[in-house]
């Protein structure tokens, strides 16, 4: 198989590529940076540079493919994130269309069956009904959950203030998952070729877990055993993830998101299996974010 991977320096991007290396088939990883695809081409995967705005770049990467990994990279600062995804999506579209690529497997996101009320996801279920829409595609739709990886976000905080927190009510059960078990899952898919039209498969971790139940595992890791989470105020939000470099319709766009998370529209629609379940648990995260919360 001859696989294009967009993102493929990304969180579930590399994933996938190593996993299809790995498995013997030809990968293309695409990227906007040579350079950070180093570590792919030294495992033999080709290198393939480009923009993915662009549906010349994304047709010569995608011709002669077997299938794609296809995703939206995260650009915090953009202006309009709606209009932004739907650029994406276009030339994606587009690039599919005049590559003849007949396989996809696309990264959305638990909620992306909702055309609104979801923030940042609105996104993702207007890029999926775009590539829906396509004629003769075999599509995947990988809906994961919450990124344990979105953590990583906190360490200033905690380090700075002592607390963590967010836009999230403390009490939701959270649908948690490891960035490295959906692109796993993506891997699997790929290879196993075993979707045909347009499906859907949830991706979850092992359990849901509150802010407050989160936040205290980690904090066992770090030394700090009672480390809170706070809810904030949205506009204490947005501020601080403006200071963090996201564009005020970014950050006002997650918080949207967590209002969905609290009010409940983002869940599962599909019952939990072995195939839909990560093993990556969150007490081992916890682990990678000690490492990084001392580094700090």
């Amino acid at each position: 198989m001859i696989a294009t991977v967009i993102g493929a320096t990304g969180k579930t991007g590399g994933v996938v590529a190593e996993r299809l290396r790995a498995a013997g088939h030809e990968v293309r990883a695409f990227a906007r940076s040579a350079d950070k695809l180093a570590g792919l081409t030294k495992l033999g995967a080709k290198a393939v540079v480009g923009d993915v705005l662009n549906p010349r770049d994304l047709t010569a990467a995608f011709r002669g493919s077997d299938a794609v990994y296809a995703m939206v990279p995260p650009q915090y600062g953009t202006p309009d994130p709606i209009a932004y995804y739907d650029q994406v999506s276009t030339a994606l579209a587009a690039a599919i269309v005049e590559s003849g690529v007949k396989r996809v497997v696309f990264l959305s996101s638990l909620g992306g069956e909702l055309p609104s009320g979801t923030g940042i996801v609105v996104g993702l279920h207007r890029a999926e009904e775009r590539l829906k829409a396509l004629p003769a595609l075999d599509l995947l739709l990988l809906r994961p959950g919450y990124f344990h990886e979105n953590f990583f976000g906190s360490l200033g905080m905690i380090k700075s203030m002592g607390v963590n927190g967010g836009a999230t009510r403390p009490d939701v059960p959270v649908v948690m998952i490891a960035a490295a078990d959906v692109g796993d899952a993506g891997a699997r898919a790929l290879i196993a070729s075993d979707f045909s039209g347009t499906s859907v498969r949830e991706l979850v971790g092992p359990r849901e877990l509150t802010m407050v139940e989160a936040t205290r595992l980690l904090g066992q890791k770090i030394g700090k055993p009672d480390l809170q989470y706070q809810q904030f105020p949205d506009a204490g939000v947005v501020a601080g993830l403006q200071q963090a470099g996201f564009s005020a319709a970014v950050a006002e766009s997650f918080v949207a998101m967590s209002h969905a998370f609290n009010e409940g529209r983002v869940k599962t629609l599909q019952p939990r299996t072995a195939a839909n379940t990560g093993k990556t648990t969150f007490e081992s995260f916890a682990d990678v974010f000690a490492q990084a919360y001392s580094q700090s």
